[in-house]
């Protein structure tokens, strides 16, 4: 009788830690990084990546000459900015949190409600938006013209004078050299290091059945890049992808961010409303605002202290800390 129940004991551990093991599991090809594809009008070399990188940090893009690119997207934050709206020329308020730009070259559409095919085409939005740069690309390529060192790069680079062409493959081109790939998870999906007890449970809750984290959030780059509503709020100030579409369909829906980097990141949000990743990790804990276009896998998750506190130590390991020092 005695054997008979230690069987049972031990076919029912098994059973069980099967079932654990196959619901925390994961694929580590999903998160190995794959090559770029680079356009094949603007493969990448020496030449272009070093003007574009010239052109990111130049003011000279902006009206007035008193922004670059990184005034917003700053190295050390990612590609990122500390604030909800990054100020436009003339301290022109902004309208929409800047993203960061690590991993850029591997999306597969642009701007927060993803309606740019393209880097090379997103690069005209900064540019002409009154309340970011409120510049014309032509009168930026006849400045350039005037600086012998442009003309010199541009003509590397591309074998022509700076123009609009030259002005926006350029800096795709150093925007694509942006990769992120070498964090603490990523150490560890090597094998090189282990992660905490706290972080390990952090991420088997993220992967897991009760969060669904990684439908939204998965792969290499933490996002699906699903055009989808997360339940913020019940009434958007933001059309979101309704502003490119204006298909009452579209209304509030916005793309799916990396979380990449989102230590370094904050604030959080289309429009940097949430400050901390506690605050993330409750809103979707308590399964957002009603709205008509949210997703259906937002839902209370009912999570305990502890869960919430684990979810927080895993993002934390998807800091680079060489990407912002490099950078």
């Amino acid at each position: 009788m005695k054997r008979k129940n230690i069987s049972i004991a031990i076919i029912t551990i098994s059973f069980f830690s099967c079932f654990f093991i196959k619901k925390n599991s994961f694929n580590k090809a999903e998160f190995l990084f794959p090559e770029i594809v680079n356009p094949k009008h603007n493969r990448p070399t020496k030449e272009r990546v070093e003007l574009g990188q010239k052109l990111f940090f130049d003011p000279i893009l902006s009206i007035d000459s008193s922004l670059s690119c990184a005034s917003c997207h700053k190295p050390n934050l990612a590609f990122s900015d500390d604030v909800a709206f990054s100020p436009g020329v003339y301290n022109r308020a902004g309208v929409r949190n800047a993203p960061s730009l690590a991993n850029i070259g591997y999306h597969p559409y642009f701007l927060r409600e993803g309606s740019i095919k393209t880097i090379e085409m997103q690069v005209l939005v900064p540019i002409q938006e009154e309340n970011e740069f409120a510049h014309n690309i032509v009168d930026i390529a006849e400045q350039m013209k005037k600086n012998p060192e442009y003309v010199k790069m541009s003509k590397e680079a591309y074998g022509k004078s700076p123009d609009p062409y030259v002005i926006t493959r350029a800096l795709a081109a150093y925007e694509r050299t942006l990769v992120s790939k070498n964090s603490k998870f990523d150490k560890f999906i090597n094998g090189e290091i282990p992660l905490t007890k706290e972080e390990k449970q952090g991420f088997d809750l993220f992967m897991s059945n009760k969060t669904n984290c990684s439908s939204c959030h998965g792969g290499f780059n933490f996002t699906q890049y699903k055009i989808t509503n997360n339940g913020l709020y019940e009434n958007y100030k933001d059309e979101g992808r309704m502003r490119a579409t204006k298909n009452n369909k579209d209304l509030a829906l916005f793309k799916t961010p990396s979380l990449r980097n989102i230590e370094l990141t904050a604030p959080y949000m289309h429009d940097g409303s949430l400050t901390t990743l506690e605050e993330v990790v409750e809103h979707y804990n308590t399964g957002g605002k009603n709205h008509i276009h949210k997703d259906s896998l937002i839902v209370p998750l009912n999570l305990n202290k502890n869960q919430k506190l684990d979810l927080v130590s895993f993002l934390k390991t998807l800091t680079d800390s060489s990407f912002v020092q490099d950078n």
